[in-house]
């Protein structure tokens, strides 16, 4: 994780060197061990980097070539013995050479098509004098987020919009439509790379984008292909590859010259990861570093309390793992996290993540790996459709009766549903869908104001063709969820508040290749038999302690989370009343505001955290409002400026 910035001011005029140091001073945070710059005329690009991997102990960038051309770039890639072998010819290309070193090397000799032939998870902004033109590139699922923005003749590009929006004549003005979509909508429902700020872009997963003084032209430079099919003989084979493919997915994440943290839960996902990643370790010292597990506990007894199976880990690895106590609410540092985060979104265990990754910060480590995203991806119902497409009817009832066994604590009805719906989604005629979402009704939420809900229609991203049609339900259901840019922007919460702490935050179950292979198989083959995830729960054996890999139940955070904001819930008023940020913009209805409030300040502690979301969702607008487009006395904007009483609420402050 690395901070990058760049302008180009495109009408010829020389870089302010005092406005570029203002522009990469926003991102400080994401780079401790060095401030990089260079300027060229009309261009100027700055990094703040954070050295992460072995090779990354000479790394400095900006990082020019013999050609000239000029490299900022956050990320790593996990495809460096094939660079190699292929750039080997390449001056001054060695193994021992630093990410970016490859990255140009690549360039000078593929062109713009260099993105295709990295692997793993990067943004980058390439300024090349010779041709005048500048290439910005994503990695291929979105894990390092990169916006840009026209100023004026100006171009600029940067890893946050913070960087963007430090220059003096950057618009400060809310995407109304994005934002109304989000919060009414239930996603960002775009397919363009809008954000929540007007006039600011995000560059989509795996897209380039080339810039000339002529324009800006943008594509898709990698996809998945559904069309592409993987047909092994056994179940047994196909959890002896998911073994290969997500051993090699921890494998590239654990390359680094600092201890690497696991947030190990103690559920099947995380665990998974922590105990291959040990395994690993274990047979490879040398080539591995020090592991850190750590882990957030709960009361002893809740329906959250995981620890027995954390226990058992350590146990059966003869380690310890570090303990966090969950610290209920959500409004430590609130008005920061929101600040980093950029967007209108707040975590409702804000609290404990905090303390989590500030433990991890403290051990040591600046590499965090999470079992996040392993739910969508291995546990995706839409393979019952092609099934029933099989007239395997049975089958399908077989393995909805199954997910009951394994889910106790879920409402067989709930499966059931699913599989409805997602018989509707896979079977009627495209253009139908959006006909039929709209008579799915939306969320109650009356405070929100009517010119709002207007807009919450929004446009659907654009479904790309790559084997849509003779693809399966299963694989498009995948490449839906990793597509998404609802996700993506989850992951760009994700990254963010993990640099806010000092760290960069990895996905192993995100890896590219994996979830080609996902997408390849036959959907139910992950749900072998009908058992969740039963392709990891098979190549985790002997891996896994017995009673994680036969694990029926997942923790419920339920309770807590309501427990938290009801804590909350009177400074959350307060903080919405006094100061109505949201209200005097239009976004709100006071009158229907308080009443809404006082309706629901006895229904926290309900039975789901629905209300919860919808009351940190409301906060977190308010926040978003007041630290991005509101100035104090003398001008100032940011989780410093004017706190107007906040702290002493506990909102921003220590609780």
């Amino acid at each position: 994780m690395s901070g990058i910035v760049g302008i180009w001011n495109l009408d010829g005029r020389p870089v302010d060197t005092d406005l570029l140091a203002d522009l990469s001073a926003t991102l400080a945070h994401r780079g401790p061990d060095g401030e990089g710059a260079w300027v060229h005329g009309p261009v100027g690009l700055a990094c703040r980097l954070l050295r992460i991997t072995p090779e990354a102990a000479t790394e400095t960038q900006p990082l020019v070539h013999p050609s000239g051309a000029v490299l900022v770039f956050d990320g790593r890639l996990d495809n460096r013995q094939e660079l190699l072998a292929r750039l080997a010819a390449s001056s001054g290309i060695h193994p021992a050479s630093p990410d970016p070193a490859l990255v140009l090397a690549a360039y000078e000799a593929f062109g713009d098509r260099f993105p295709e032939r990295l692997t793993g998870d990067f943004a980058l902004g390439l300024f090349d004098p010779a041709r005048q033109q500048l290439l910005l590139a994503r990695d291929a699922i979105g894990v390092r987020p990169l916006y840009h923005c026209r100023i004026g003749p100006a171009f600029l590009f940067a890893s946050e919009t913070k960087a963007l929006l430090a220059h003096p004549l950057a618009p400060r003005r809310p995407n109304d439509d994005h934002l109304a979509q989000y919060l009414l909508g239930g996603s960002t429902g775009d397919g363009e790379g809008l954000t929540f700020l007007e006039g600011v872009s995000s560059l989509r997963p795996a897209h380039l984008a080339i810039v000339t003084p002529r324009g800006v032209a943008t594509g898709r430079y990698w996809d998945f292909d559904l069309s592409r099919q993987t047909r092994l003989g056994s179940f047994d084979e196909y959890a002896e590859a998911f073994r290969h493919h997500f051993e090699r997915a921890v494998s590239r994440r654990l390359r680094s010259a600092h201890p690497v943290a696991v947030s190990v839960s103690g559920g099947l996902d995380s665990s998974s990861i922590f105990c291959l990643a040990e395994t690993l370790r274990q047979r490879s010292p040398d080539r591995y570093p020090s592991l850190l597990g750590v882990s957030y506990t709960p009361p002893d007894g809740s329906p959250a309390d995981e620890a027995a199976f954390v226990t058992d880990i350590e146990r059966e690895y003869g380690v310890a793992i570090e303990r966090v106590p969950m610290t209920l609410g959500f409004l430590n540092r609130s008005r920061e996290a929101v600040w980093h985060a950029e967007i209108p979104v707040m975590d409702e265990q804000w609290n404990t993540t905090q303390a989590s990754l500030t433990t991890v910060n403290r051990l040591g480590a600046r590499v965090i790996l999470t079992g996040h995203w392993a739910d969508q991806m291995l546990f995706d119902q839409a393979y019952l459709v092609d099934l029933f497409r099989r007239l395997a009817w049975g089958e399908v009832r077989g393995h909805l009766m199954e997910y009951a066994r394994w889910h106790a604590d879920v409402s067989p009805g709930n499966f059931r549903r699913r599989f409805a719906l997602d018989l509707v989604k896979y079977s009627v005629p495209g253009p139908l869908v959006p006909f039929l979402r709209r008579l799915r009704p939306g969320p109650d939420r009356p405070w929100y104001a009517e010119r709002l809900r207007r807009r919450a229609g929004g446009r659907r991203s654009k479904q790309t063709d790559v084997g849509m049609a003779s693809a399966t339900a299963h694989a498009r259901s995948l490449y839906e969820q990793a597509t998404s840019s609802y996700h993506v922007l989850c992951m760009e919460w994700d990254n963010k508040v993990a640099a806010m702490h000092g760290l960069d935050m990895a996905f192993p179950f995100l890896d590219r290749d994996l979830l080609v292979f996902l997408m390849e198989i036959p959907g139910e083959i992950q749900t072998w038999q009908g058992v969740p995830k039963a392709i990891l729960r098979e190549a985790m054996r002997g891996v896994l302690p017995e009673a994680i890999r036969e694990r029926r139940w997942k923790a419920d955070f339920t309770h807590r989370v309501n427990e938290g904001m009801a804590r909350d819930f009177p400074r959350l008023v307060r903080c919405l009343e006094s100061d109505g940020t949201a209200v005097k913009l239009g976004y709100l209805r006071k009158g229907a505001l308080k009443s809404e409030l006082e309706r629901l300040r006895d229904r926290i502690r309900g039975p789901d955290s629905e209300i919860s979301w919808s009351l940190s969702d409301l906060l977190a607008l308010e926040l978003w409002l007041q630290v991005f487009f509101e100035e104090d006395g003398d001008g100032h904007r940011g989780p410093e400026a004017r706190e107007r009483g906040l702290v002493t609420m506990g909102v921003g402050g220590a609780p």
